[in-house]
């Protein structure tokens, strides 16, 4: 797999993290912090929102692991496979939670 197709595979992952997420209800709960004022606060903007907030977290979130191995000396194919592991992790605890 080249570099590109598994820096897709992980964004398609963490966007799916973001749908089926635990933590949504609370993104979405908390939404007169984060929401500007501009936008109307209808459901579809709102759960849209939290779902892109989480998404973004969950990519940062398993980013570390594979920083953390690159920093150590492992090449760089391999930190986007442990990047892409990680937020496969991630993505299957919140599905199993469902």
């Amino acid at each position: 797999m080249t570099r590109d197709s598994l820096f897709v595979l992980t964004v398609g992952t963490c966007l799916l993290h973001g749908l089926f997420s635990p933590a949504l209800i609370y993104v979405i709960f908390f939404h007169p912090v984060w929401l500007p004022e501009l936008l109307p606060a209808t459901a579809e903007i709102v759960f849209y929102g939290a779902s892109l907030i989480i998404s973004t977290a969950t990519l940062l979130l398993a980013a570390l692991p594979a920083a953390l191995a690159e920093r150590l000396g492992l090449s760089l194919d391999a930190a986007m496979r442990i990047w892409f592991g990680a937020a496969v992790a991630i993505t299957a605890f919140a599905l199993l939670q469902r």
